[in-house]
């Protein structure tokens, strides 16, 4: 069965190659087309699909996937921009996401009593992330203004690194059955953020003194890049888990300081090499979470309460916040704050996350989160395009 699988998946990798712009008109980005490649795999094997299992074995794949997703974002982040363009990403930090997180929680609490607060919680976190890959389309697109493109960029590179240690916390909580006092979550949090923030400091700087020495004698090869900046995001990963703190958080500081001490005075050729990397390793995770999706799917007892989550969840708890934080700048007409605030998809941190809590959270849980980063795949998949062309639109308009 694993051969006829590596064969399907390796067609899908091939035929989404050669017709990758003829996707791309159709509305049809990456996430949506393979977790589709992912449900058609289980559809065909249903009968040997065992979910379990194969989550255990690849969970460490996952999270190393993840780990080099945060540095990269975390490293092409661009923190110069953000010092001159500091006003939205910091609203929408610091303000849109504690109330989304607020919001997620009380519209599960509406919807389903019987969770436990913790549950709310930690479902929440796990949705809070956003992910700019799934709105690469307005990224790319020249006639959405510059200010908007930073900020989505900017707060996709910056939110999930923010979110990790307090679903570490929440997850612990979990585990152990209950909320765990202040003092157990200061000791959590220095230990798991604190040896991650000494690793990675460590690692950076040591990193970024051998890369200048090695350019200076003419070691560096520019072939080689891309394992850089891979086996920096793995090692920091690594080592830090090893010590009992958080990889994660370890892997997205290190790619803020990778910007600070070395990025400003080179191009982007070392990360954006190192992400086709990446991006190869988070469309397998999208067909895992594809055929995931679909085996519970079959087992899944819908109704209505858990659609309107799903699709609440996905939009009006990220849109209403972020409005709502922006009300005050009168520099954005509601046509771009409103840009701001839908653009919020659930990516591939929220994947990670519900397969780590697979095995020790309830059903529902894991049910609605399921349900909730299908609904922003294809929802904020197929909208990007047309938002996209409304601003040129309007740019031609104005022009003419």
């Amino acid at each position: 069965m694993e051969y006829y699988i590596a064969i399907l998946l390796a067609l899908a990798f091939f035929i989404y190659s050669i017709s990758f712009r003829q996707l791309a008109r159709a509305e049809l980005t990456g996430p949506m087309y393979f977790v589709l490649t992912g449900m058609v795999v289980a559809a065909i094997f249903l009968a040997e699909f065992k979910i379990g299992q194969p989550l255990e074995q690849l969970l460490p794949l996952v999270e190393l996937t993840l780990a080099v997703v945060l540095f990269s974002d975390a490293a092409k982040t661009r923190l110069a921009i953000l010092k001159r363009a500091y006003k939205y990403p910091v609203l929408l930090l610091f303000v849109a996401l504690p109330l989304t997180f607020c919001a997620t929680v009380l519209t599960g609490y509406l919807l389903f009593p019987e969770m436990s607060l913790l549950a709310l919680a930690l479902l929440a976190i796990i949705l809070t992330p956003t992910d700019a890959a799934l709105s690469k389309g307005i990224l790319e697109a020249k006639a959405v203004p510059l200010k908007l493109r930073e900020a989505i960029n900017v707060e996709s590179g910056l939110n999930d690194g923010l979110c990790v240690p307090i679903f570490l916390f929440l997850f612990l909580s979990w585990q152990l059955g209950s909320w765990q006092p202040p003092m157990k979550m200061l000791e959590f949090m220095f230990r798991e953020v604190g040896i991650a923030l000494v690793v990675a400091t460590l690692i950076s700087w040591s990193a970024t003194y051998l890369i200048r020495y090695s350019a200076r004698r003419h070691f560096f090869e520019k072939a080689s890049s891309p394992f850089l900046i891979l086996s920096l995001a793995i090692v920091n990963y690594s080592v830090a888990e090893a010590l009992g703190g958080s990889g994660f958080v370890a892997a997205f500081v290190a790619g803020l300081l990778f910007d600070y001490l070395y990025r400003p005075s080179k191009d982007m050729q070392l990360i954006e090499e190192s992400e086709h990397i990446a991006e190869f390793f988070s469309y397998l995770i999208w067909c895992l979470f594809g055929a995931y999706s679909y085996s519970q799917l079959q087992s899944m007892d819908l109704s209505w309460s858990k659609l309107a989550f799903a699709l609440i969840a996905a939009t009006l708890v990220r849109v209403i916040p972020v409005l709502f934080s922006l009300i005050v700048f009168n520099g954005l007409n509601f046509k771009e704050k409103f840009t701001l605030a839908w653009f919020g998809p659930r990516g591939l941190a929220s994947i990670v996350f519900t397969l780590m809590v697979l095995d020790s959270a309830d059903g529902l849980l894991s049910e609605l989160a399921t349900l909730t980063i299908l609904t922003s795949v294809f929802i904020h998949g197929i909208t990007t395009r047309p938002i996209a062309n409304s601003f040129r639109k309007n740019g031609v308009a104005k022009r003419s």
